[in-house]
């Protein structure tokens, strides 16, 4: 069978997703891929060699044209909510509701948000992390796009990166924002011109504005400065999703699959950009950080104390007062933190999850993890 794919190449997330269709491909000897551009996908005789099509439906041309071939087809765009093709792509409101979760755990109140104005899935991203953050009785601002409205073509281009032609009002937006803020955008392109327009506005990241990205493009990512945080939406799985819903409308024609599927995103990957707490005493923001990127060497509450340099009832005093917690409590609980994420988005082994945690042993982690919730970490995870 001969497979047209059509994804583009120019973004990490596009070749993590054409790597997961490959990988499912490598199980079925009867497949053949094929890479086509876009302008294929709206001429007849160019679709007539395939049996099936896994495409970026970017307009209503290419939608009608692969209709007519009556093929099985999955788009891995959805640039609209309903319609004949089936789809898969990211679930925008999962995306954003990590992000607003991600900024409540460092303890924002004030947020923002900074898309691409006339791109999907930047509005609606934009007005699920708004509801997200307000629901918990925090702020959330959004800037307008200086007035200029996109078109999906726009995720074709190359070197994204690089274009900025809003780099003025983005500049102006930022410093009118009440700070220390934090700032969610629509994809790490964006945020790269984000923290660009804030050194040019010599505004300090992540003190001043705490800034996250969605893709996790690492090479981006960490040429940045400073290296930005992301979120990781695993396009590699869903690229396998995608390939397996074609398999199963060529197996079985009449059986569609659901017309809209949406992929969860994995987890927020923290780097420089967002290791940051808007606390009333500001090294109580280091050593929160410490506790963090520190948490699987199994360090204790003398450890941040020595770090902090000031003396064990200072420092504790400013934990109660700020977080309610002792140190010792506020290891625990970031331990803890971590330790369910793990359960929840990987397939980690207790002992593997009890050494990045910082627990000295897997029987003690799950002595630990019982004792609080009621239940063992596999049950817990089962569930």
């Amino acid at each position: 069978m001969r497979i047209a794919v059509q994804i583009e190449t120019n973004r990490a997330h596009g070749r993590a997703l054409l790597e997961g269709i490959a990988d499912y491909a490598l199980a079925r000897t009867d497949w053949r891929l094929e890479a086509v551009e876009p302008n294929a996908l709206t001429n007849p005789h160019s679709l007539r060699c395939f049996d099936g099509f896994i495409v970026r439906v970017m307009d209503d041309r290419t939608a009608d044209a692969l209709i007519k071939t009556r093929k099985p087809v999955i788009d891995t765009y959805g640039r609209t909510d309903r319609g004949p093709i089936p789809f898969i792509r990211l679930d925008d409101g999962a995306i954003a509701r990590c992000a607003a979760d991600c900024f409540a755990e460092h303890r924002y109140t004030r947020c923002a948000f900074c898309g691409f104005k006339g791109l999907r899935f930047s509005e609606v991203r934009g007005d699920e992390f708004r509801k997200a953050v307000m629901s918990t009785g925090g702020s959330c601002t959004t800037y307008d796009g200086g007035n200029s409205r996109l078109k999906e073509t726009f995720v074709r281009k190359e070197r994204m990166e690089d274009e900025t032609t809003d780099a003025q009002a983005l500049r102006r937006w930022l410093k009118s924002l009440p700070k220390p803020i934090a700032v969610f955008c629509c994809n790490d392109i964006r945020a790269f011109q984000l923290l660009k327009a804030c050194a040019d506005a010599h505004i300090d990241v992540p003190h001043d504005i705490a800034v996250l990205g969605v893709d996790n493009d690492k090479v981006l990512c960490t040429f940045t400065n400073p290296p930005l945080s992301s979120i990781d939406t695993n396009p590699f799985a869903l690229g396998q999703t995608a390939a397996q819903m074609l398999d199963g409308l060529l197996g079985s024609p009449k059986k569609m699959p659901p017309a809209a599927t949406l992929h969860k995103p994995r987890s927020v990957v923290e780097r420089t950009s967002t290791e940051f707490y808007p606390m009333k005493t500001q090294w109580l923001s280091d050593a929160l950080v410490f506790i963090r990127r520190h948490l699987g060497d199994g360090i204790s509450a003398n450890d941040v104390i020595v770090r902090l340099g000031y003396s064990h009832t200072t420092v504790g005093k400013a934990f109660r007062a700020e977080l309610g917690l002792s140190v010792q409590q506020e290891i625990i609980r970031q331990r803890r933190e971590r330790a369910c994420r793990l359960l929840k988005e990987t397939s980690s082994t207790a002992a593997d999850i009890a050494t990045e945690c910082g627990y000295p042993s897997a029987q003690y982690f799950a002595h630990m993890f019982t004792e609080h919730f009621g239940i063992a970490p596999d049950a817990w995870r089962k569930r």
